[in-house]
C-alpha cells in the first residue's frame, strides 16, 4: 500500500492551535516543525475503500442497506454514477505517542495533536489526489469528499461507512461506543465518479497565501471564499 502521509500543513497545524493571524514566534514555528517530523516518523498510514452503483431514486449504495443521510450528500452525488466509501487513519501509535505527552509535556501534546489532525488529512488528500488521477484517465471526475457529520449528514452514519469497509480488520479502526473513530486520527468520506467534470469547494483559509496577515482571521471570522 502507498504511503499517502506525505507533509504536514503547517498553516493547518496553526489554524487547529487557533492561530488567528500575526507574527508566529520562533518557538513555536520550532516546536511545529519538530512534532511534524516525529508525527511523520511514528505515523503508520492506512486506507481503505471501496466502490459502489448507487441509485438515484433511493440513493441506496448497491449491495448494502447504505443510504446517505441529509440533502448536502445528495447534491454531490446528483451528477454521479457511482460513489466511493473511503476509510483513512494514521495508526494507534500516534494515540500513544500523544498520551505519552500528555502526562509529562502538555504544550508538546497539544501540538502534536494538532499535527496529527493534519496528518491525517493530508493522507486523505493524497489518496484522493492519487484517485483522481486514476478516474481522469477513464474519462470521469471525481467529486470533493464529503464525511459523516458535515453538514446535514448525519454523525452516526460513520458506523455504517465503518460497517461496510470493515475498518475494524482492513485498516485497524473501530468505533466507541458513543462512535468515536478508534484511533482518534481515522476519517470516513464519500466521493462521488461522474461523468461530468466537478466544482472543487475552496479548500479553506490554510492554503491561503495570506494565511498570516489576514485581516479577517484577526477578527475570527472568514473573507468568504470557504463557503
Amino acid at each position: 500500500m502507498d504511503n499517502y502521509l506525505k507533509n504536514i500543513n503547517r498553516n493547518e497545524v496553526l489554524k487547529y492551535l487557533g492561530y488567528r493571524g500575526g507574527k508566529v514566534d520562533q518557538k513555536l514555528e520550532e516546536d511545529i516543525k519538530s512534532c511534524s517530523e516525529e508525527i511523520i516518523k511514528t505515523a503508520r498510514p492506512k486506507v481503505t475503500y471501496k466502490v459502489f452503483d448507487f441509485s438515484h431514486e433511493s440513493f441506496m449504495f448497491h449491495g448494502t442497506n447504505f443510504i446517505p443521510g441529509g440533502n448536502n450528500i445528495k447534491e454531490l452525488l446528483k451528477d454521479c454514477q457511482k460513489a466511493v466509501i473511503m476509510a483513512a487513519t494514521i495508526g494507534s501509535e500516534i494515540e500513544n505517542l500523544i498520551r505519552r505527552y500528555e502526562v509529562k509535556e502538555i504544550y508538546r501534546a497539544l501540538i502534536l495533536d494538532s499535527c496529527a489532525s493534519s496528518a491525517v488529512e493530508n493522507v486523505c488528500d493524497n489518496f484522493q489526489s492519487d484517485l483522481e488521477k486514476r478516474v481522469n484517465e477513464q474519462g470521469l471526475f471525481l467529486t470533493d469528499r464529503f464525511s459523516p457529520g458535515y453538514g446535514d449528514m448525519p454523525f452516526e452514519q460513520q458506523k455504517d461507512l465503518c460497517a461496510i469497509l470493515n475498518t475494524s480488520k482492513t485498516i485497524g479502526v473501530s468505533l466507541s461506543a458513543s462512535g468515536i473513530m478508534i484511533p482518534r486520527k481515522s476519517v470516513t468520506a464519500i466521493m462521488g465518479i461522474s461523468d461530468k467534470k466537478q466544482e472543487k469547494r475552496f479548500k479553506g483559509c490554510e492554503y491561503c497565501s495570506m494565511f498570516e496577515n489576514c485581516s479577517f482571521r484577526k477578527e475570527g471570522v472568514v473573507c468568504g471564499k470557504a463557503e
